[in-house]
């Protein structure tokens, strides 16, 4: 029996003909880790910073390919040279469309930004860290640029604060919030959306806090009760001021203290992708 070099040429299936007329709209890989540089989440547009990033790259597949070459997408970032952000992720995608020779290709980069987040009233520094994608896709027909932002904040039952003699229950809710952009519109920097949103509950979320802040923060919460639809309403009319906003996607969610269940309160303005909030 007659045995393969280690050195001989392999076959390449993926590069064959496919007969069954479906075209794929995705495929690609999922939840690779890698480090990419972060650009375009602060104001000063100059800032860059490393993190671990998870990312998920698809291109289309015509009906009559077989399939795509997965490796060449992992080739392709590590190749990638350039920070990432809203102008360069468009650049990538245009390289892996050519590469692939795809109509359309999509990248989601899953990482933590932290933001430093002086307490309240004492001043004391600490990170906190915020969930952050930044994602876009980029066909023959144009396409979009966004990120999408996981926020934390506390809101305080206005119920409960009717209805008792004293004290109310508070708890930790999140604003999820998607931005997307055409590719003719500048994006406006996450962290401006950040420093929107975080007022949007009963009061901010600190890593830090000495007894001078949180008698602050839960005096601050306990005087702007909000149920989950007015931390909704109140971060969808936040944006709807901002006049470089027009396609967003919001979800609040209540981590309820004193039930067993979420509570949440959803809205979306514009053309917003339809995928779940992580």
């Amino acid at each position: 029996m007659s045995k393969t070099s280690p050195t001989a040429p392999q076959a390449d299936p993926q590069s064959g003909e496919d007969t069954r007329g479906i075209p794929l709209e995705q495929v690609g890989i999922s939840k690779v880790s890698y480090p990419v540089t972060i650009r375009g989440w602060q104001t000063d547009s100059n800032f860059q910073k490393e993190v671990e990033g998870l990312f998920d790259l698809t291109v289309s597949l015509a009906s009559e390919n077989r399939g795509i070459h997965m490796s060449r997408l992992i080739e392709s970032l590590h190749h990638w040279q350039e920070p990432l952000g809203p102008s360069s992720l468009q650049d990538f995608l245009g390289k892996l469309r050519k590469q692939q020779e795809a109509a359309v290709a999509s990248m989601n980069c899953h990482f933590t930004w932290f933001v430093n987040r002086p307490a309240p009233e004492s001043g004391r520094p600490a990170w906190l860290g915020i969930p952050t994608t930044w994602h876009g896709t980029q066909s023959d027909d144009g396409g979009s640029s966004g990120y999408t932002l996981r926020i934390p904040v506390t809101t305080l039952c206005p119920c409960s604060k009717a209805i008792s003699e004293y004290g109310a229950h508070s708890q930790r809710s999140w604003i999820s919030v998607k931005i997307e952009w055409p590719l003719s519109v500048d994006i406006v920097p996450p962290e401006q959306i950040f420093e929107k949103l975080q007022h949007a509950g009963s009061a901010p979320i600190y890593p830090l806090l000495k007894r001078i802040d949180e008698r602050h923060v839960t005096m601050k919460a306990y005087e702007q009760p909000a149920f989950v639809e007015d931390a909704a309403r109140r971060a969808a009319l936040s944006l709807q001021e901002d006049s470089r906003i027009s396609n967003f996607r919001i979800e609040v969610r209540n981590e309820e203290s004193i039930h067993t269940h979420d509570a949440v309160a959803r809205f979306t303005s514009g053309e917003v992708s339809e995928d779940n909030f992580s």
